[in-house]
């Protein structure tokens, strides 16, 4: 996800039996998410303030993905299992995104996205076509069970293909560093 600012955890599934992780994101003109789905949680986004069009195919198709321009407080669910991207079109975005139910993977992804960022590299990460972007894409995608289709996925089998132990290396590095258990718990104030 290409963006300025990195999703704030505002309810963690930790807090909730596992019931959903809820999100905020403040997203800049430009931010986007390349075709991809969910097999663990549906997603679903709420406008507050700004625009966002969420794309999704049913049918799994990337050719057959179809625009959904949201509106301030009509939320649209994105179920699991459902081929779905987004874009931030033309104005600074305030959306609410729950996960349902909640994923720890996509809270310690989120951590790493803080870390990065106050750490100052954050940028390196934030796109895929990066080797280092590549490299990030994967790992989120393995935290949150997150599959990516056409060019993106075909960017992460190249990179899996050359560089599995760096992937694995990188995912233990940056988990230990930003999105341990403790830090997590301690993040959501636990």
């Amino acid at each position: 996800m290409q963006a300025d600012k990195v999703p704030t955890i505002v309810e963690s599934s930790l807090t909730n039996n596992g019931k959903r992780t809820r999100v905020i994101s403040d997203l800049d003109v430009g931010a986007n998410a390349p075709p991809h789905y969910h097999t663990d949680f549906s997603e679903t986004f709420e406008l507050v303030s700004g625009g966002i069009t969420v794309f999704m195919s049913p049918d799994m198709k990337e050719e057959n993905l179809a625009p959904i321009k949201l509106e301030v407080g009509k939320p649209v669910t994105v179920p699991k299992n459902t081929l779905h991207s987004f874009t931030i079109p033309d104005e600074m975005t305030h959306v609410k995104v729950d996960f349902e139910p909640g994923s720890i993977g996509f809270e310690k992804t989120l951590l790493i996205m803080r870390g990065t960022q106050v750490d100052g590299v954050y940028t390196k990460f934030s796109s895929p076509e990066s080797e280092d972007g590549a490299m990030f894409y994967a790992i989120l995608g393995e935290l949150t069970n997150t599959i990516f289709v056409g060019e993106a996925q075909k960017k992460l089998d190249a990179l899996y293909a050359a560089k599995p132990a760096e992937i694995e290396a990188k995912k233990q590095e940056l988990v230990e560093k930003y999105a341990s258990d403790e830090k997590l718990k301690k993040a959501v104030g636990l």
